[in-house]
């Protein structure tokens, strides 16, 4: 029996496991399978909480898409693996230096929530594929941007209405290729609305590295500080030096086993 803990960050969903003192191959056959909301577990992403491979890193984190592919990141998820850790005690509550498949993350406590530390993202330059986009899209408004996860994110007069899964098809032979997911996003005047589409997941009430990828645009310009909404909750992201902190929450839902 595999045990593992149901978890969210924002709505955003996860199953997490402890794959140090227990032995787990994932599969695209059995993460189908669990993350079938009807007949599994039901889940956006699977996370496996690892011994580090860099002596600098606390533990290695392994982030599992709904479809069974493996994903780069999950700002979400990393603020749930950090509780998950602290919660069973595999660490002290205090800092963690993760190590994930492309990059460093920092997580610490924050009052009830968890201070997530990560390099600032990059723009993606690709001109073929801007140029590309520029002609299916019929605008120039939008970024392409590299947060540990790709972020097509397209600004609109207003995202509420927008039909993200008809968008997503018109796209996805373009920017899945590129493992890069869909985002779009309205400004306020306080915060940041955003909606994304995951490549092997679907839309998510949160995503925190597209939320990321929108924040960094503003932070790099306009604010020291902002807050990006989605349907699941707020994030709120303010600059570092060289760094973006990311403030949010991460809930236990319960824990439970399967049978691999």
């Amino acid at each position: 029996m595999i045990s593992f803990d149901k978890m969210h960050g924002n709505g955003n969903d996860f199953i997490v496991m402890n794959s140090i003192e227990q032995e787990f191959s994932p599969n695209k056959r059995l993460i189908k399978k669990l993350s079938d909301r009807n007949l599994g577990i039901g889940f956006d992403q699977l996370i496996l909480v690892d011994l580090p491979k860099k002596p600098d890193s606390d533990f290695f984190i392994r982030f599992y898409n709904a479809d069974g592919g493996q994903a780069n990141l999950c700002l979400n998820g990393i603020r749930c693996a950090a509780t998950y850790i602290w919660n069973k005690n595999l660490a002290p509550l205090g800092v963690l230096n993760f190590q994930t498949k492309k990059r460093h993350v920092l997580c610490e406590p924050n009052k009830n929530n968890v201070k997530v530390t990560i390099n600032r993202p990059k723009t993606f330059k690709n001109e073929k594929l801007k140029k590309l986009l520029s002609s299916k899209l019929e605008t120039r408004q939008f970024n392409l941007i590299d947060a540990g996860n790709m972020h097509l994110c397209i600004k609109k007069k207003s995202i509420k209405a927008i039909d993200i899964n008809s968008l997503y098809q018109k796209l996805e032979n373009i920017i899945k290729p590129f493992e890069i997911n869909l985002t779009i996003y309205e400004t306020n005047k306080n915060f940041i609305r955003v909606r994304t589409y995951e490549n092997g997941v679907g839309e998510t009430l949160s995503c925190g590295s597209a939320s990321l990828s929108v924040a960094s645009l503003f932070l790099e310009t306009e604010f020291k500080k902002i807050s990006i909404k989605s349907f699941g909750g707020e994030l709120k992201f303010t600059n570092s030096d060289k760094n973006i902190s990311m403030i949010g929450p991460s809930e236990s839902v319960y824990s439970g086993s399967i049978n691999e």
